[in-house]
């Protein structure tokens, strides 16, 4: 794929490439984008889903995640199966070598008019695991926004090649965290901008494949509509993770989809984790350790 700024540094929507070029994007920059990937179908199901259940939540918890937006685990809503197993988004990871992928969770996130930026993190879980610092992602989320999205309503933006290279950021404090979620903090760096930022705006119906180590922002919504994204986690090449980065997502994935019914899991069914071994589960590490420099 081309850069995804011109020398202006307008953000511009990237066509398409050959699997070949996308996963080489991946590991060289820790993203890249594919174009309708979510038929409308898809992305009505998800629209009424995602519109249930941001109605329900409460001015408290709205409060404590004033940066990101809603913050809702999938496993209360099994309609979302339908984009979680998305058989298009499925086969354009196998044709990029992405195999052995399984789910964790899905998240869905809304941005208020008015809402302000979110700030710079990235998400890796497993920073104890060897495979944080190869070329290939141990953990990787997809994105799909489901309205065309812009610098004005909140895109993406992402620091390419961050997620195999030590920033500043990496080193200021942890992502997700009470007081940085409701910005207790307006002044944190983690809110500035930085050298070297893109922006990745979309149509809805694409996807962003991004590598969870990349480090990720997005501007604040100047709109007068929500912004809403749906953020998948998947594990490529799950059966290469150490056996205790295993069990943890195993169990997890299974405990907080517990209550689903049978017809949601037949559809997602290709990416459910199995692990039968008898590894402890590890303990989440969200922080980098020397091996990234």
């Amino acid at each position: 794929m081309g850069d995804l700024t011109t020398p202006s540094g307008v953000a511009v929507r990237p066509e398409p490439g050959p699997p070949t070029e996308r996963l080489e994007q991946l590991r060289r920059d820790g993203f890249c984008v594919i174009p309708r990937v979510a038929d409308e179908a898809v992305l009505e199901v998800t629209r009424r889903c995602a519109a249930r259940a941001v109605a329900a939540q409460d001015a408290e918890r709205l409060a404590m995640t004033r940066s990101p937006g809603t913050l809702i685990d999938s496993n209360g809503w099994p309609e979302l199966a339908d984009i979680i197993g998305n058989p298009n988004a499925l086969h354009e990871l196998e044709r990029m070598g992405l195999i052995d992928v399984t789910f964790w969770k899905a998240v869905i996130i809304s941005k208020f008019p008015g809402g302000p930026r979110l700030y710079w993190h990235q998400d890796c879980m497993m920073w104890q695991d060897p495979r944080a610092y190869s070329d290939i992602a141990p953990m990787i989320f997809l994105m799909y926004y489901l309205d065309d999205t812009s610098p004005f309503n909140g895109c993406l933006r992402v620091l390419p090649g961050s997620h195999r290279q030590r920033h500043p950021l990496h080193d200021i404090g942890e992502a997700h965290t009470r007081d940085i979620n409701s910005i207790g903090d307006p002044d944190d760096p983690r809110f500035r901008d930085y050298d070297g930022a893109v922006d990745v705006p979309v149509n809805a119906g694409d996807v962003v494949i991004g590598d969870a180590r990349l480090l990720h922002a997005a501007h604040a919504n100047r709109s007068d509509r929500q912004r809403t994204v749906i953020t998948i986690w998947f594990y490529p090449l799950f059966s290469d993770l150490l056996e205790p980065t295993q069990r943890w997502f195993h169990d997890a994935m299974h405990r907080q989809h517990a209550d689903w019914p049978p017809q949601a899991l037949a559809k997602i069914a290709p990416v459910i984790p199995h692990y039968h071994g008898s590894a402890e589960p590890m303990e989440a590490n969200r922080q980098p350790g020397p091996l990234l420099t």
